[in-house]
C-alpha cells in the first residue's frame, strides 16, 4: 500500500502546477497556485501563490510569494 500511494504522489509532483484552495467552493482563478520554473515570476498569480525558482542566483531568490499583486523574493540563507 505505502508504495503504490508512493507512486501516486510522484506523478502528481511531476504535475505543471498545484491549486491550493482554501475551501471546497473557491473558484480556480481566485485560488493560490504553486508553480516552478526558471527566472523570476511574472504571471499574474492570486495574492499567496508560491513560486520556486529552478535556477536561483542565491539562497535569496529561490523562492517568491505573491503578496499584495507583487511577487517577492523570501529571504533564504543570508
Amino acid at each position: 500500500m505505502a508504495v503504490k500511494t508512493s507512486q501516486n504522489m510522484r506523478s502528481g509532483v511531476a504535475a505543471v502546477g498545484y491549486i491550493v484552495k482554501p475551501q471546497a467552493d473557491t473558484l480556480p482563478a481566485q485560488a493560490a497556485t504553486i508553480t516552478s520554473g526558471p527566472g523570476v515570476p511574472s504571471a499574474v498569480e492570486p495574492n499567496g501563490s508560491i513560486f520556486l525558482r529552478t535556477n536561483p542566483a542565491d539562497a535569496d531568490t529561490a523562492i517568491y510569494a505573491r503578496i499584495a499583486g507583487a511577487w517577492v523574493a523570501m529571504k533564504g540563507a543570508t
